[in-house]
């Protein structure tokens, strides 16, 4: 079994809830977590995850430099790893922002 990119699991959940899908949120993210390759602690922070990592691959347009991205030091984020900030939505807003940035050709 291949394991689906985030963006393509974070679009189905979408699309689930969107057309009414009543099963309880923890079915529904099985896909989510083989797509992260790893638990997250909470379902929130499973989804915020999901949705980074959906962005990064979009912005980058590999998943291979998202993930890198993601994993190194970053300067415009004092020294931070991205990855590391996704633990609650201040510091999810903050990469979100740095994203959205790199995709409008900011760099800081």
């Amino acid at each position: 079994m291949s394991v689906r990119p985030p963006a393509e699991v974070f679009e189905e959940l979408k699309r689930l809830r969107r057309e009414g899908d009543n099963r309880p949120l923890d079915q529904l993210l099985d896909d989510a977590r083989q797509a992260l390759r790893g638990p997250a602690d909470t379902t929130i922070s499973l989804i915020r995850t999901l949705e980074i990592r959906a962005l990064a691959d979009r912005v980058f347009a590999d998943p291979a430099k998202a993930e890198g991205w993601l994993n190194r030091p970053n300067r415009s984020l004092n020294g931070q790893r991205p990855v590391d900030l996704l633990r609650d939505e201040l510091g999810a807003a903050v990469v979100r922002e740095e994203l959205e940035q790199i995709d409008h050709g900011i760099f800081a």
